[in-house]
């Protein structure tokens, strides 16, 4: 399963009573928008939110993979013939999730590239935009919230768990089955990124501990910005203690294109020899893993 978040605006009630979402097709030789090319990655089942005028209005479930298809005559106004089309089926919030209101909790989800919101909660300008794992999770929690609220110790609390799959609300049983699934889905995941780096060499790439119950599998690439497909790549990770695999989660170690420390200016002299930090020190690394390294240069490692 995957999520995505549709930023729709004036289309969203012509688009949401025909049931679809779709994109024009573009000639032969005619660059497609990145935004739009994204409806090609939706697959039945998938998860999308839609987005109006600064808030979410509605989640759908896809029912389709994109199709190609006559243009539907309640969209006149399209200039091509043929269009593309995923079909889904629209629910409607009872009350629209604000996005401005939530940036503490939405904003260190936001992925560096490809984020459907502003710092400020406004839209970036585009058609679809993909919505990550624990983005997808905050979300639902979110829109949740709306559903379940129980009052304890003088606060509101999220009773969530107390939800069965059986209850007769639908939009309810979608969000309740897409936040398991997805749980599930980033378990599965780290389990499987962990299996690729411990069967490589078991040991802390920078310091060489050994003691595998001490060793963490870290990506250079984060959850918040990894597509499913990178969550488990082995090329997107670091086996590494928990004292160095903080200072890369953290931006204050990373590595050259050949594989040498990098190390923060804001870690002292002092914290660095006692972490036996030492730019001449150098990691090998496939070369799969250069747009990950790279990446974790450009967006992570605190240079200054």
């Amino acid at each position: 399963m995957q999520a995505f978040i549709v930023m729709q605006g004036r289309t969203y009630q012509q688009e949401k009573t025909a049931g679809l979402i779709w994109t024009q097709q573009r000639a032969s030789g005619q660059p497609v928008p990145p935004t739009w090319a994204r409806i090609n990655e939706i697959q039945p089942q998938d998860i999308l939110f839609h987005y109006v005028a600064g808030q979410i209005v509605a989640v759908s479930q896809a029912q389709t993979a994109v199709q190609n298809m006559p243009r539907p005559a309640s969209l006149a106004d399209v200039a091509t013939p043929q269009i593309n089309v995923v079909h889904l089926q629209y629910y409607t919030l009872p009350r629209p999730l604000m996005i401005s209101a939530y940036l503490p909790q939405l904003g260190p989800l936001l992925p560096h590239v490809h984020a459907a919101f502003q710092a400020d909660g406004s839209g970036n300008q585009g058609y679809i935009y993909p919505c990550y794992s624990l983005l997808l999770a905050q979300l639902i929690d979110l829109l949740a919230a709306q559903y379940f609220v129980a009052k304890q110790m003088e606060q509101l609390t999220l009773a969530m768990s107390a939800v069965t799959a059986n209850d007769a609300d639908p939009l309810l049983r979608l969000l309740v089955n897409a936040d398991l699934i997805n749980r599930r889905q980033m378990n599965q995941a780290d389990a499987i990124f962990t299996q690729h780096l411990l069967h490589q060499v078991p040991q802390c790439a920078v310091c060489g501990l050994e003691n595998t119950n001490l060793l963490q599998a870290t990506r250079l690439k984060p959850l918040v910005d990894s597509a499913p497909s990178e969550r488990v790549a082995a090329a997107n990770g670091i086996l590494l203690c928990s004292n160095h695999a903080e200072l890369v989660a953290q931006g204050l170690l990373s590595f050259s294109r050949g594989g040498h420390l990098l190390i923060s200016p804001r870690l002292g002299l002092l914290d660095r020899q006692r972490l036996a930090l030492h730019h001449q020190q150098k990691i090998s690394f496939t070369t799969a893993a250069a747009p990950y390294l790279n990446w974790h240069r450009r967006y992570i490692f605190q240079a200054q």
